[in-house]
């Protein structure tokens, strides 16, 4: 039988203020770095606009999660470990702040079918907002027997927005049928949940991603699931189950790109059968920290390391380099869907 966990509401969180004003600081290597130009030059973009004269950024944080809204290229939501919330509806040009003392952001995510309905994971509790962050109301999920278990990653149905996901610390996938109001459990697997996507083109498809334990898919919405990588399919990359990060490839029906301490690995049939791509760095000399798939050109790729942007222009055969201008991890990054050539990458220290 499943178990049937109802939201507790604790309360809501008003922040008020308008945005008339913006300056900048020193630059520092934390936060948010923007290119146009697909690596070749970087910005630090981190102003956050202010009422009166001064001036604010948030340049020396670290990053702990970034979404795009899939909707409007422009609206871009980070999470960091100590600041809270960051927001820009003008592609970095310029953010405000949210949830400024509540804790880490765990992580993000957006309603497809409106833009200011917002969801984030702090500790074991899901906030939402329905207006655009100016209003919060946050709900307890997913204690059981440890109170340090973490929500730590979100998604949302494209196709449905009253189906909300939450992977845990604890190994436990919950679903919401009602826009976050209440959950039961989908499943408990071998390891922590550090991301679900779903599908865009049919949300019936679901992947699971476990820290070291492999990568789960479901077709049926998560009644069944297997496991992507065995044992036997991966005989002699036992590395291959150590996650680093793992995208959709927006080009193909059901095609995926996979970041492990093995290295680049990419699919076209769901991960069916992979592909191994070619790397300038080889297995275990530099740790891959995030990757991206030109939305126009699936034969472009990406793949960032300290300090480096890796880019393909023919799918791993050739590789050029570009150096990322931060000590930080490029721990996340963002390919606008309308303009490739753009990129935002959110860096936290190695040492977190």
């Amino acid at each position: 039988m499943k178990k049937i966990l109802y939201l507790l509401p604790l309360m809501i969180l008003v922040l008020t203020g308008c945005a008339i004003a913006i300056k900048t600081t020193k630059s520092v290597d934390g936060g948010v770095f923007k290119t146009e130009d697909a690596g070749d030059h970087w910005q630090q973009t981190a102003a956050i606009y202010r009422v009166g004269e001064v001036a604010k950024n948030f340049g020396t944080v670290d990053v702990s999660a970034m979404i795009m809204d899939p909707t409007d290229r422009q609206a871009i939501y980070v999470g960091t470990e100590t600041d809270g919330l960051f927001y820009s509806y003008n592609g970095g040009n310029g953010w405000q702040q949210s949830l400024a003392t509540s804790g880490k952001i765990n992580a993000i995510a957006i309603d497809h079918a409106d833009r200011c309905v917002v969801y984030t994971a702090i500790g074991n509790r899901v906030y939402k907002t329905a207006d655009c962050s100016r209003h919060w109301d946050y709900q307890l999920i997913e204690t059981r027997d440890n109170p340090n278990n973490q929500i730590t990653t979100i998604a949302v149905d494209p196709n449905n927005s009253r189906l909300i996901y939450t992977g845990t610390s604890g190994k436990g996938l919950f679903v919401s049928e009602d826009a976050a109001f209440s959950w039961h459990v989908v499943d408990y697997f071998d390891d922590r949940i550090v991301k679900i996507l779903i599908s865009p083109k049919n949300s019936n498809i679901i992947y699971v991603v476990t820290a070291s334990k492999g990568t789960y898919k479901s077709t049926d919405q998560g009644k069944t699931w297997h496991n992507l990588f065995t044992a036997e399919k991966f005989k002699n990359s036992g590395d291959i189950f150590v996650y680093r990060d793992l995208v959709i490839d927006p080009t193909t029906d059901d095609g995926l790109l996979y970041a492990s301490d093995y290295g680049l690995i990419r699919s076209t049939d769901g991960g069916a059968s992979w592909q191994e791509l070619k790397l300038l760095t080889p297995p275990k000399t530099s740790q891959i920290y995030s990757i991206g798939i030109n939305p126009k050109n699936g034969q472009e790729i990406f793949y960032g390391v300290a300090k480096t942007l890796y880019r393909s222009q023919d799918n791993g055969k050739n590789w050029i380099t570009r150096s990322i201008p931060t000590a930080r991890a490029p721990k996340f990054m963002l390919l606008d869907y309308q303009n490739p050539k753009i990129l935002y990458l959110g860096v936290k220290s190695t040492a977190k």
